[in-house]
């Protein structure tokens, strides 16, 4: 798709990872998730977001049902702005609790909702920063798959 950048290409060097801290977790243990972005490009780059969140974080099974979730509506009077330069690199830590419905993004000792069933998950990450005057979209970056036992 082409853009109102000319021949750039957007996103051209921007990295979206996500990462669970094991592969088999007992029930009640907490999951570590780590999203990590990172322009390796050459080039400086600006993303602007329609809130304060960067991304929203899904836990999904194995039929790719969402069981929990960060997404919250919670709009900016103006888009927030991250300048990217080259090499930039930026880290963000969650633990879930496996626990259904809204993901606290910090230890919590309780459930926020019913404890998900056993069996195969994975954590979706969308990037919702978007560079000025293009419509392309970071694809999505999804974790290994993982056991709650």
């Amino acid at each position: 798709m082409r853009s109102l950048l000319g021949d750039h290409e957007p996103f051209a060097g921007f990295d979206l990872q996500v990462l669970v801290d094991r592969g088999v977790y007992a029930p009640g243990e907490t999951v570590r998730v780590t999203v990590t972005a990172a322009n390796q490009g050459e080039r400086f780059v600006e993303h602007r977001y329609p809130g304060w969140q960067r991304y929203v974080l899904s836990v999904r099974d194995e039929r790719h049902r969402i069981m929990a979730d960060d997404e919250l509506d919670r709009a900016a009077e103006q888009p927030a702005i991250d300048r990217w330069l080259p090499g930039q690199i930026a880290i963000w830590p969650t633990y879930w609790n496996q626990s259904a419905g809204v993901m606290v993004p910090g230890r919590s000792g309780g459930l926020t909702g019913p404890r998900v069933e056993p069996g195969r998950y994975r954590v979706w990450v969308v990037w919702l920063g978007r560079e000025p005057g293009a419509r392309d979209r970071l694809p999505e970056a999804t974790s290994p798959w993982f056991e709650l036992a």
